[in-house]
């Protein structure tokens, strides 16, 4: 008797014990959190700048070559947004806005003339030259991408474009000598060259042949963005590593045949809201 007591005050407790979990799952006055549909947050990152253009000497003489082919270090900062698309908790996409600074230099090299210059006794030795182009170009940059994750997982795709508004476009081109070590250049030699107007840098050692900010620039630069990104949560946080490829579709200077692609790998970081 006393057995079946107890087995019946198991199966009481049990079954009050199940429906009372079953009405706070239920219990519409204490509703399960929702996933997030919005996502803000900074995005850092770097970028591999590769610049192709088609000009000589901003201080026409007659010994630069051509510069075709640049590239440079530079970076990206700012802010993002995410919006998901459909149902929050299936979604597997979503459109990402961003609004960043990004700096897109570049360095150009190309060797250049054996001229006379002077050695250390002051006695004529024959150097070697080299050419530099270095070009400083930063954006304020506004983006919208279509994200799609893939095979059910946290890794994606985006594509979207991109319209930077140009802050800065300037360029600097030298003549640098590179051998002999003790050399420098013969300021009336380069007189004779018709290259004049020019700055001494380095202890006579590089000339600055010419400075400007880079003629007929474009306003706006146009491109379109590609790559892949992860996610990684942390609770209603994002950490999100991504790489992209920006392949610029209008010309950054006619003048200059000047255009802009960059290989970009960076960090977002995103809140819930």
């Amino acid at each position: 008797m006393r057995k079946s007591i107890y087995a019946v005050l198991l199966l009481l407790v049990f079954s009050v014990g199940t429906v009372c979990a079953q009405q706070e799952i239920a219990n519409p006055l204490v509703p399960a959190k929702s996933k997030p549909r919005i996502y803000v947050g900074p995005v850092v990152g770097y970028n591999r700048s590769l610049h192709s253009s088609g000009f000589e000497s901003i201080a026409g003489d007659v010994l630069c070559p051509q510069f075709t082919h640049g590239s440079g270090n530079g970076y990206y900062v700012g802010a993002s947004a995410e919006y998901l698309l459909g149902s929050p908790k299936d979604s597997k996409s979503s459109i990402i806005a961003r609004v960043v600074y990004s700096y897109l230099p570049a360095y150009y090299e190309e060797p250049g003339d054996n001229l006379p210059s002077l050695g250390a006794d002051g006695s004529v030795v024959m150097s070697s030259v080299r050419h530099v182009a270095e070009i400083k170009y930063t954006t304020v940059d506004i983006e919208a991408v279509y994200k799609l994750n893939l095979f059910n997982s946290n890794f994606g795709v985006v594509v979207g474009p991109n319209v930077g508004i140009v802050v800065n476009a300037q360029r600097q081109q030298r003549m640098e000598l590179v051998e002999p070590a003790n050399a420098v250049f013969d300021r009336t030699l380069l007189d004779s060259l018709n290259i004049t107007g020019v700055t001494y840098i380095n202890n006579d050692r590089g000339i600055i042949t010419g400075e400007d900010d880079i003629p007929d620039k474009s306003p706006i630069r146009i491109a379109v963005k590609a790559g892949a990104q992860y996610e990684l949560p942390l609770g209603r946080l994002l950490l999100v590593p991504c790489v992209y490829y920006n392949f610029g579709i209008t010309e950054v200077s006619p003048s200059a045949n000047l255009r802009i692609n960059s290989l970009q790998a960076g960090v977002d970081l995103r809140f819930a809201i």
